[in-house]
């Protein structure tokens, strides 16, 4: 039954009783209605906060967060433990921006340790004076035809035929 069912049977039944007006309820959108289901915010301090006491020195954070915890009102003290909450986290961002910078000044060492060594094995490393073979190919080619072997007569020398010719006539290296 409604309500304005319920008033209309009771005016029927009972129209001489004397009643309080029917409060007026308003009419509530869909808007309206999320903005009264959030949670409301805990109310904090009125006005600006000061930073350091009267005195002109603030206390240390350790000392700070120990009275906040120990304290009688339970706001102050719930902003104790979730100031000490936040500054476990924020140490803990910190040590990682720390061992991230360290890495990153590693990675930079090493990197300028391979750059140097990388220079070290260039030096190091047998260059070729030329692409020339080191002995007339003619020579090598008609030593080995007179010795019955069989060489093509444009191209590389096999190895063995080379090194046959050098034990042979002691041709230079």
């Amino acid at each position: 039954m409604t309500g304005a069912a319920l008033q209309h049977l009771l005016d029927e039944e009972l129209p001489d009783v004397p009643r309080h007006p029917a409060p007026e309820i308003p009419h509530i959108t869909a808007e309206k209605r999320k903005t009264m289901q959030q949670p409301t915010p805990v109310p904090g301090p009125r006005g600006p906060v000061p930073t350091t006491p009267a005195g002109g020195t603030a206390p240390p954070v350790g000392k700070l967060l120990a009275w906040a915890e120990g304290h009688e009102t339970k706001f102050v003290a719930r902003k104790g433990e979730q100031a000490r909450l936040l500054l476990r986290e924020l140490r803990g961002l910190y040590a990682q921006a720390e061992e991230l910078a360290q890495a990153d000044a590693e990675e930079q060492r090493l990197e300028q340790q391979l750059a140097e060594l990388r220079a070290r094995k260039e030096r190091l490393r047998p260059r070729r004076k030329s692409s020339a073979p080191g002995y007339d190919q003619a020579a090598v080619r008609a030593w080995a035809r007179a010795a019955g072997h069989d060489v093509a007569d444009r191209g590389s020398i096999p190895a063995w035929v080379v090194q046959a010719w050098r034990e042979a006539t002691g041709g230079a290296r």
